[in-house]
């Protein structure tokens, strides 16, 4: 019995190794993905701040024909062309300042033979007795200043309006599309200037967020895990040393003369 007692004990402890070696895996693959979305925030802020405070720079030589806005995001831009007014798309579902509103999408065909997806303002969600109150974009030429994004993903929505602003759910524009799309912060035209076909749509505020702090939570739950594994492998062994002498003592007991036997003896 003791053999196999001693036994289950050492199968326990091997287990309880096992899992805490696992949850310490565990642990640092974890904390290793929430360092580098920290480095990735980190990366996204340094350019938005480089960029944000970068004089606008002309659309052809911050993102080339053929090429995507990737690391040109945030840069503001200055084009010149025309809106095509049949494009004009509502995106749904984005509030501002907690008031609902429509996202006014629509694309610009550039100078330079593309088509350009521009967020150009926003215009407040109507009641049930009112009209949608949408400024009219200009026909004539138009030279905007405004600030590249990169294309949110898309999620499939196609006809109800747009959801995400995205080429991919725009209607097709009559010039080879850049991938990515721009912010209006300023359109001048006929002699006047705007910032935007109704509100401007403001700029996100971008945020380290918490993913430093959860790092170094992980990496402590792997630092910890092993010492509790340490902890139990010792009261296991301990568990098999405090039961030697209460089998010896219960061994002793069975091995001495029967009540029946000292009255014989007597």
């Amino acid at each position: 019995m003791t053999t196999a007692s001693r036994a289950a004990r050492i199968v326990r402890v091997i287990g309880a190794v096992l899992l805490i070696a696992a949850i310490s895996a565990v642990a640092v693959r974890a904390g290793f993905w929430q360092w580098g979305r920290h480095e990735a925030r980190a990366e996204a802020i340094a350019l938005y701040e480089a960029n944000a405070q970068a004089d606008p720079v002309p659309l052809a030589a911050a993102v080339p024909p053929g090429a995507a806005v990737g690391d040109a995001e945030w840069t503001t831009v200055s084009v010149s062309g025309m809106f095509d007014s049949d494009s004009l798309t509502l995106l749904r579902n984005r509030p501002i300042d907690r008031e609902r509103v429509y996202q006014v999408l629509v694309w610009f065909d550039t100078e330079d033979g593309r088509s350009l997806l521009l967020n150009a303002g926003y215009v407040p969600v109507p009641g049930p007795d009112e009209d949608l109150a949408l400024a009219d974009l200009p026909t004539g030429e138009v030279e905007v200043t405004a600030v590249l994004r990169v294309a949110e993903p898309d999620d499939g929505r196609r006809d109800d309006g747009a959801t995400r602003v995205t080429p991919l759910q725009m209607p097709p524009p009559s010039l080879e599309p850049i991938d990515g799309y721009a912010m209006v912060r300023e359109a001048c035209f006929d002699g006047t200037c705007v910032d935007s076909f109704g509100g401007q749509v403001p700029l996100p505020t971008l945020s380290l967020g918490p993913h430093l702090a959860y790092a170094w939570q992980w990496f402590a739950l792997a630092l910890f895990a092993p010492a509790a594994g340490i902890v139990i492998a010792r009261r296991g062994s301990r568990g098999d040393t405090d039961d030697a002498p209460r089998t010896a003592a219960r061994a002793s007991r069975r091995s001495g003369p029967t009540d029946e036997e000292i009255e014989d003896a007597l």
